[in-house]
């Protein structure tokens, strides 16, 4: 195969993924489950919302790539969504320590509270302030060198801030709370990479096959498209809206291609208009047997019949969308939020050094001057 087919094979694979999910027997009694394709290996099932899953053993999975914790499960089966309410303008959460996630309560004297990135969506959403992750053991150096770049090129484009704690406490060791955290880790050559959606609190694992290190460092697309789902975005051909823009090709469809176009019509946070380049759309063509049954006819195509190709990048609209939630800080020991040299506003412009400054002073009870000790060494 040459570098050119492996490419297009390798962006194709994002809109193929299987996965396995949370470990829990008892959210099957949580469902009215509908079985629509049984195997050894492969289960599909509805839920009373409407929606279709993959079930492999006890774990479920939506839309191919993304796993489901119980409760996530029981709000998809119940409400139709996995988030609660949406805000009407939707902001970081600024409640939560930049470096470990555990409510800002805990580190201003205020005694032990629980922390509410331990629960599951029990607010509008789960993001993160920087995203605490670590480098799986079983990761070569070409694999994380892969997962390095795609860290670096987020962090160039958008406000999202990484924090490595690979070879650190996985719990707090005063409050006895266990840090959420991403964990990279390499799954082999198996069909499927797949995440979590958000910030679901303690270990994550961000599963990474070995598709997704192909064209690494130079392309990280695959990556970049997992840790979009950590950060809490969804698959840009579930929006609410995508039938104005895209034609889905149902009659091709096998159950496991149509559960890769569930569409989100309640609880649903999106920026600008349908996005083409998104790097959490899918291509319109696959060579999954499992998802069509012609391979040579498109899944999807925009309303003009043209095929529709995944991102390679975090689009213009996949930033505005993280720009508008997050905030670069700098890791730091103490609870001073230093802000990084750069930072976006909504719209991807960038703030002037008064406008920084001016965020820096709010987000620090008046004061935009961070102490001159207290920055830790944040290596990727």
């Amino acid at each position: 195969m040459n570098k050119s087919k492996s490419i297009f094979y390798n962006l194709l694979l994002l809109g193929l993924l299987l996965s396995s999910c949370a470990k829990d027997e008892s959210s099957e009694a949580l469902l009215n489950v509908n079985s629509l394709e049984n195997s050894t290996e492969k289960e599909f099932v509805t839920l009373k919302s409407g929606f279709v899953v993959e079930k492999r053993g006890s774990d479920f999975i939506l839309e191919g790539d993304i796993i489901l914790t119980p409760e996530q499960l029981s709000s998809l089966d119940e409400k139709g969504n996995i988030f609660g309410e949406v805000p009407e303008n939707p902001s970081p959460d600024l409640k939560i320590h930049p470096v470990s996630n555990l409510p800002m309560e805990l580190y201003e004297g205020e005694g032990e509270v629980q922390s509410r990135a331990l629960g599951i969506y029990p607010t509008e959403y789960n993001l993160w302030a920087m995203v605490r992750f670590v480098y799986n053991s079983n990761l070569t150096a070409h694999q994380r060198s892969c997962i390095r770049a795609a860290l670096q090129n987020i962090e160039a484009a958008t406000n999202v801030r990484f924090y490595n704690a690979t070879g650190q406490p996985t719990r707090d060791p005063v409050y006895k709370i266990d840090y959420p955290y991403l964990d990279f880790t390499a799954t082999g050559n198996v069909s499927y990479s797949q995440s979590y959606v958000g910030r679901i609190g303690g270990r994550q694992q961000v599963s990474l096959a070995d598709f997704a290190f192909t064209f690494g460092p130079w392309l990280t697309d695959v990556i970049e498209h997992e840790i979009g789902h950590a950060l809490g975005m969804l698959h840009e051909q579930s929006r609410p809206d995508r039938d104005s823009y895209v034609n889905i090709n149902w009659n091709n469809l096998k159950p496991m291609g149509s559960s890769n176009f569930n569409k989100q019509t309640t609880n649903y946070y999106y920026v600008g208009t349908y996005d083409f380049t998104s790097i959490m759309g899918y291509s319109s063509m696959t060579i999954s047997t499992d998802a069509v049954y012609n391979t040579s006819v498109p899944m999807y195509t925009r309303k003009d019949g043209t095929h529709i190709t995944a991102g390679t990048q975090f689009s213009n609209n996949d930033r505005m969308w993280v720009n508008s939630l997050y905030i670069p800080y700098i890791a730091r020991s103490d609870t001073y939020r230093e802000l990084a040299a750069t930072v976006y506003k909504s719209n991807n412009t960038v703030m002037t050094a008064q406008e920084r400054l001016q965020l820096q002073a709010q987000l620090n009870n008046g004061n935009p001057n961070p102490p001159s000790t207290g920055r830790i060494s944040n290596n990727f």
